[in-house]
């Protein structure tokens, strides 16, 4: 079956299988269908991994609403893995999966492009409404145009009342399946790739800075569960990936580049809330203060080693992220040098040379060999300069 609507319509009725069919009159669900993922042979043999390829070529359905069809296609999804995922059959199979490294870091990317997105969208509409409730506490004028304007604002607020709603929903499932995914120690290499890890690093300390951060009173809305909003539990999902990551260098080292958002406070603030609702013990938050520990310590060493580089060489800096290039590779149809984790990124979500929009694939770009080595030449004469005791000499005017 090739056609992405049929497939979204199967999907959609393999959901339907993790929803309970009554409830009892004391108000507990019973009747779920979701045991034959686990019982039938085609089912254990077949249905992780075309969930998880479908989860990634919904990306690209051409249909013209294929942006905002994929999230609730991919809500369905993450819905039919997290009712399966305790199952040790499936979740060898998702582990079988992160080994094709390719295709699970494009899956990757994509579920952290997805919580970024609607986690960004979700929280820009709570600000919205919490900001159209407040006006509206004060009562309207009683002229014609004072009621005409109370009426647009209601209006504006359920509009912004029915997004936040579902974006939420969609975006707490999307951080879920980080967090579960995360905690197993067989499935979190791909989340550790160079093109990956930085922007999932960002993603997090982002929102974490939106939930504990100086303005997060602006989220402070009536009824926060009618649009799905538990920010506790949003916190505390957001503070286990940071522990399950956290043993990680290459994630200590992409906190500690994020110079946006990252903020040591930020997880006292954090710590201090989980502590006080007890959704996290002091015990289990050690973890959390070891890993921020190393950020710091890692940020002071890369804080040294960047005054020892002085000013890059413009030649030196990556075009589009401005940093030192370690794997400069040209672009063929435009012939701009790049730095291959920086084209990697670029090339999960959008398989385009980003200076003239020509397709493009990772396979095309070619090594600079040439000016890896003036790159490296420089650092060795940096460090040369440095040992002497001379200090480095001031750059010409």
């Amino acid at each position: 079956m090739k056609n992405p609507y049929l497939k979204s319509k199967l999907v959609e009725i393999l959901f339907f299988f993790t929803l309970p069919l009554y409830r009892t009159r004391s108000g507990e669900t019973m009747g779920r269908l979701d045991l034959v993922f686990s019982t039938h042979p085609l089912a254990k043999e077949y249905l992780v991994s075309s969930l998880m390829r479908f989860y990634v070529d919904v990306e690209q359905t051409g249909m013209h609403s294929q942006f905002y069809d994929k999230f609730n296609i991919r809500y369905n999804i993450s819905q039919i893995l997290k009712s399966v995922w305790e199952d040790s059959n499936h979740k060898q199979r998702v582990i079988e999966q992160s080994r094709n490294k390719d295709f699970f870091v494009r899956f990757v990317a994509l579920l952290m492009n997805d919580t970024t997105f609607l986690l960004d969208e979700s929280l820009s509409k709570l600000k919205e409404i919490q900001s159209v409730q407040t006006e509206l506490e004060t009562p309207a004028e009683q002229s014609q145009e004072g009621q005409r304007r109370r009426q647009e604002r209601e209006a504006t607020l359920a509009q912004a009342e029915r997004q936040a709603q579902s974006y939420m929903s969609l975006g707490n499932e999307t951080v879920h399946m980080l967090q579960y995914m995360t905690a197993d120690k067989d499935v979190v290499e791909p989340f550790m790739a160079g093109e990956v890890v930085e922007r999932l690093a960002a993603m997090l300390d982002f929102n974490l800075a939106a939930l504990v951060g100086p303005r997060c009173t602006e989220l402070k809305v009536k009824n926060p569960e009618k649009y799905r909003f538990d920010p506790k539990r949003l916190l505390k999902e957001l503070i286990e990936i940071f522990v399950h990551l956290g043993h990680r260098e290459e994630f200590v080292g992409a906190v500690a580049k994020d110079g946006r958002s990252y903020n040591r406070n930020l997880f006292l603030r954090a710590q201090g809330i989980l502590l006080k609702n007890r959704l996290k013990s002091e015990r289990e938050l050690e973890p959390l203060f070891e890993f921020v520990d190393k950020v710091e310590r890692t940020i002071q060493a890369e804080q040294q080693a960047e005054e020892e580089l002085g000013e890059i060489p413009d030649e030196f800096a990556d075009p589009l992220l401005y940093h030192l290039m370690e794997d400069p590779v040209i672009l063929p149809s435009s012939g701009t040098t790049i730095d291959r984790s920086t084209i990697k990124a670029h090339l999960l979500s959008d398989a385009h040379d980003p200076f003239n929009r020509q397709p493009l694939a990772i396979e095309d770009v070619i090594p600079n060999d040439e000016l890896r080595q003036k790159i490296a030449d420089w650092k060795s004469s940096l460090r040369k300069v440095g040992g002497s005791g001379d200090g480095v000499a001031p750059m010409e005017m």
